[in-house]
């Protein structure tokens, strides 16, 4: 994990000064890194402490009445994984005598206060010291930050002491269980188990019912939860009844921070919403723009108000609950409103002179990296003075993972000046620092932090080195980072996937030491980590399955017949690998990337969608020729009968079955399949004797969707060819769905209905008779097949015939790949936008006549109805047929 074994660079305790030159063309800090610093500020010093234990001289049964003693988390569901979960206060943990690791941690020196508890812990044999050395234990691993698995255990092990005295066994326990829960749960909202902690604070909360001032706690942290998984108005819900809550204990701390979550939870969904105006705009929907402009207002003026009100309170406050809502307020009106200048630099001058009447603390380090990265180019020197200021004060009060921020920011201004050598030491203390309390997710960032001074110094293989210690911190995460950062996933796309695609960067680059071969191996090993990256981060959860079979051990793909073709998108170019049946790799660069891609990509979405002009027929060859030419040579000699695309970023949306040689399109040439990772995708044949279909369609209008008037020939032609039972219309419900689902064995479910792919899992919906189906109730629903016991075999194929991705947003098709994916399906069949057409009739059955003959795969198949379509006189414009793709395994 490039561990660094050496002695740190720069000595606990020594700061080297040295002064960097005002350059008129300094960049600004990474956004990604500001917004981490920012996100732990409003999280610190304001975490729910719901139960108190008590003293030995207390008997657990007798616990005395808890009260919250710090206010509601201000923690923000974009970082939750920075989020500090809250904490229970700490007991003397002997009987008489003053505890030295009490001590260490009132100081805030929580690695020395665990060393004395863990050894204490190892040393007693009393079953009551043990449960108060865990709780501790449990407080600072918490307050730390960097493990709450390790945290989880402790809780663990103090709920199981609990539960095996028999003098612990009252409605007080229980209470005190729940309270315990409350702990737990933002523990697993902050490691990304969102719904797993939504479904503990909901137990607790019926256990608590009654105590306002554990409840409000509760209801803090489950705001938190759903504004995670991106439910806000949930968010909003439960933070709005924890602000009432607050009020009638007349708590006043307890209210700002309530109020501040609450104008967290408005300014999420207002930037979703601004998002989503914008990319209707793209698709010429006018009115869902219009709608999700009118929420964008309303929630911009909520933050607005909210953030007065906070303001106002924080006033009559002071001290750090002064300083949280006034940063909080600095973000927001930087974001929605357009603040003058002025008043944000004297908001910035404001804190600071609060910051200086305020003792040593965590609060006040990341405070300060806040001010120091908001400073401007002309004040460089003061961002530097507040840098070291911060170093200064952390390693006062032994913070290491304060330590840590300060140390790698500063390294990042001088980085940004060019003074290497300096950066380059402050960034591996930084490094050395998170290390030693394995905080991987700032580890990760010092990593690559180092590999692009290296990068940028000539160093490719140190470069190389700590950019693959960067990626395997970030894999060590999983979903603690990457399926947390809900957002609309800017902090995905901001912090988390640069740091792979600079590693790929890296390997393809000709002077890059090393074997090509070897290279383009890792660079593949690479991507498709990304693409489970992206998967985990677009549902918000780690709920991908692995299945990787379609790669044998030597290398070789299991189909011989077939080869891969990954697009990987760079800054300034992109790269085509071609991986052939025997494992063997070609690269080929292409000099067209970015916006230069994308416009083309866009207009020949567009033009394929006007059914009365051949205009499409200019990108789609000029698209061939920047992504399948360079190829053809190579795909005359290896002659294969498919082409699997795994595609990057704005490729993902588009229809290869279209691309134009000049004489014919690429489907004439190649049956043709799309997966988001080889590692998702499995493998063997379609099972032609052993099929049994159900079939969904709805041809009703159900405002504001459009009636749908060829499913139903749609439906009956399948039905027809395949058999099976039919659910349509009034029946086709979400509990009908369910229970044939459940109640009997379906190899291949089709779907005639509305389906819409957005931006996120939140915007990504079917449409049944009843109820939109989310893809998370999606998933539920094909997972209940295999759960119920009537089968053990994956979904044999998923047909989704009336779908539209959004056209304006990359990682909409992520939605209609990860729908297959999460439902544990083989193959998945859907369109990229939607044909109200007899020609969907046509090509569906086509494609389900060529299914059964013997020997045709499901690529096959497609082809074949795609090729029939293009040989038909009504329906040959590439608008009908080539939005259909084939998803997953092609054979």
């Amino acid at each position: 994990m490039g561990a660094i074994t050496e002695d740190p660079p720069l000595a606990r305790g020594v700061l080297i000064h040295v002064p960097i030159a005002f350059s008129k063309t300094q960049p600004s800090m990474t956004n990604a890194l500001k917004a981490c610093i920012l996100w732990l500020i409003l999280c610190l010093g304001s975490f729910w402490l719901t139960l108190k234990q008590p003293a030995l001289s207390h008997p657990p049964s007798q616990a005395p009445s808890q009260t919250p003693l710090h206010p509601p988390s201000q923690a923000s569901s974009q970082h939750p994984n920075l989020r500090e979960p809250p904490l229970m206060s700490v007991e003397d943990s002997r009987e008489t005598a003053i505890d030295p690791g009490l001590d260490y941690y009132q100081r805030g020196e929580y690695i020395q206060a665990i060393a004395v508890w863990e050894t204490a812990l190892e040393e007693t044999q009393n079953r009551e010291h043990q449960l108060i050395l865990h709780r501790n234990l449990a407080n600072a691993y918490q307050r730390l930050g960097s493990a709450p698995n390790v945290a989880l255990f402790h809780w663990d092990r103090v709920l199981e002491l609990m539960q095996a005295d028999p003098n612990f066994q009252s409605q007080e326990s229980s209470r005190v269980q729940a309270q315990i829960q409350v702990e737990q749960a933002q523990l697993y909202d902050a490691m990304g188990q969102h719904q797993r902690a939504i479904d503990l604070l909901e137990a607790a909360l019926i256990v608590l019912d009654g105590d306002r001032a554990s409840e409000l706690a509760a209801l803090g942290a489950l705001g938190n939860a759903y504004s995670a998984l991106g439910h806000y108005q949930d968010a909003i819900d439960a933070h709005e009844t924890s602000l009432s809550y607050a009020q009638a204990l007349e708590q006043p701390q307890a209210i700002a921070t309530a109020l501040n979550n609450l104008a967290n939870a408005h300014s999420f969904r207002a930037r979703r919403a601004q998002y989503q105006e914008q990319v209707a705009r793209l698709e010429g929907e006018d009115a869902e723009a219009e709608e999700a402009k009118a929420q964008f207002e309303d929630d911009r003026q909520a933050v607005d108000r909210l953030l007065n009100q906070s303001l106002s309170l924080g006033e009559q406050v002071g001290g750090f609950s002064q300083i949280r809502s006034l940063l909080n307020a600095h973000r927001l009106r930087q974001e929605f409103f357009s603040e003058p200048q002025d008043p944000l630099d004297g908001l910035q001058e404001r804190i600071e002179r609060l910051l200086s009447s305020l003792p040593a603390s965590r609060d006040k380090v990341f405070a300060l990296i806040y001010l120091a990265q908001e400073q401007p180019s002309s004040r460089n020197s003061h961002a530097q003075s507040l840098l070291e200021t911060a170093i200064e004060i952390s390693r006062s009060i032994g913070d290491p993972r304060a330590e840590s921020f300060a140390l790698g920011t500063l390294g990042e201004l001088y980085e940004q000046h060019q003074s290497y050598d300096i950066a380059l030491r402050l960034t591996q203390q930084a490094q050395f620092t998170a290390q030693e309390i394995s905080a991987f997710d700032s580890l990760y960032r010092w990593q690559r932090q180092a590999g692009r001074i290296y990068d940028a110094t000539n160093q490719p293989d140190l470069a190389l080195d700590q950019y693959r210690a960067a990626t395997q911190s970030l894999d060590n995460l999983r979903g603690d980072l990457i399926a947390t950062s809900r957002d609309l996933q800017f902090e995905f796309r901001d912090a988390v996937e640069p740091v792979y695609r600079e590693l790929i960067a890296l390997l393809l680059k000709s002077e890059t030491p090393g074997n090509t071969q070897a290279k383009l191996e890792e660079s593949l090993d690479v991507l498709e980590r990304l693409k489970l990256a992206e998967l985990r981060n677009f549902f918000g959860d780690d709920c991908v399955e692995i299945a990787q079979t379609v790669v044998q051990e030597n290398g070789e793909l299991t189909d011989a017949s077939a080869v891969i073709i990954y697009s990987i998108l760079l800054p300034d170019s992109t790269v085509l690998i071609l991986q052939q049946a025997d494992g063997a790799l070609t690269s080929y660069p292409v000099d067209h990337a970015g916006n230069e891609l994308k416009d083309e990509v866009d207009n020949f979405r567009d033009l394929l969608e006007k059914r009365g002009t051949n205009e499409y027929l200019r990108p789609a060859q000029t698209l061939y020729d920047w992504l399948i030419r360079p190829l053809e040579a190579k795909l005359d000699a290896i002659a294969p009968e498919t082409l699997v695309f795994i595609q990057d970023g704005v490729l993902r949306k588009t229809p290869v079955a279209a691309l134009y040689d000049g004489e014919n399109f690429l489907v004439e040439s190649y049956a043709l399949a799309t997966t988001p990772s080889l590692r998702l995708t499995t493998t063997g044949g379609f099972n032609r004797r052993q099929n049994s279909l159900l079939i969904a369609g709805l041809t009703v209008e159900i405002p504001p969707f459009s009636a749908l008037k060829n499913v139903e020939k749609e439906v009956q032609a399948v039905q027809n060819l395949m058999g099976g039972l039919t659910l349509m219309d009034a029946d086709f419900t979400v509990a009908n769905l369910e229970q044939e689902l459940t109640e009997r064995s379906y190899s291949i479910v089709h779907l005639a209905t509305h389906g819409k792919f957005g931006v996120d899992a939140n915007s990504t919906f079917l449409l049944a008779f009843d109820a939109r189906i989310t893809i998370e109730a999606m998933d539920q629903l094909l997972r209940s097949r295999r759960r119920s016991g009537n089968s053990r075999q994956p979904l044999e194929l998923l047909v989704l015939s009336a779908c539209q991705t959004a056209a304006g947003d990359n990682r909409s098709a992520l939605g209609i790949a990860g729908v297959a994916v999460r439902a544990g399906a083989k193959t998945a069949l859907a369109s990229l936008w939607f044909i109200n057409d007899e020609a969907t009739v046509s090509l569906i059955e086509n494609f389900y006549q060529e299914l059964q003959k013997p020997g045709v795969t499901k690529a096959q198949a497609l082809q074949a109805a795609q090729k029939n379509a293009i040989d038909s006189f009504a329906y040959n414009h590439p608008g009908v047929w080539s939005p259909f793709i084939l998803i997953g395994s092609w054979r």
